[in-house]
């Protein structure tokens, strides 16, 4: 089966595609799809060259109960995104970034932590594939955005991403490709 039969197939699932209308229909799709573009804006050189086989993003995947979207790479989960959880909240989620690269920004006297306030930096929880040198980053979906929109961030996402993407994602058969085409601006349906 050629690349394009196997995308073709992966496109016409109906799950997928069930699981992508639901997103559609639902109140979150512009804040899924703002934030997923941050990331791999931030994170990953030519995302359209290393989708699927690098790195996977799936729609509303059943595992942990009730996401919104998942970005995978290799064997482990580096940008998840969840719906609220009470009503005053906001689609919130977490991104697991390079921790010595985030402490090279620190100012003088001053962490990360002080500097960003609304995050909430978790190194108690550790992935395989990332290694000792990592920590979570939860925040709403906006602060997540606004983060990866500066250095200290898109430094760190970029480097652990960078040290993911030499190896294969197992998560590619969950890869959204409807999903995919709205965050890498490749169609507006």
């Amino acid at each position: 089966m050629s690349f394009d039969d196997l995308e073709a197939k992966m496109r016409a699932e109906p799950r997928k595609q069930e699981r992508f209308g639901e997103l559609v229909k639902g109140p979150y799709l512009d804040k899924v799809v703002a934030a997923n573009r941050a990331y791999l804006t931030a994170a990953v050189p030519e995302p359209a060259a290393t989708e699927r086989d690098h790195w996977a993003l799936s729609c509303q995947p059943t595992t942990n109960g009730g996401r919104l979207s998942t970005i995978n790479m290799r064997r482990m989960e580096t940008f998840v995104l969840l719906p609220p959880e009470g009503t005053d909240e906001d689609v919130w989620g977490f991104m697991v970034v390079r921790d010595s690269v985030l402490s090279r920004y620190a100012g003088a006297g001053q962490g990360i932590e002080e500097r960003y306030p609304d995050l909430t930096f978790d190194r108690a929880r550790r992935y395989q594939d990332a290694g000792d040198d990592q920590v979570q980053v939860f925040g709403r979906y906006d602060e997540l955005i606004d983060a990866l929109a500066e250095e200290p961030f898109a430094a760190a996402a970029r480097e652990l991403a960078t040290s993911l993407l030499t190896g294969r994602t197992n998560n590619a058969r969950h890869h959204n490709y409807q999903l995919a085409d709205r965050v890498l601006g490749r169609s507006s349906t």
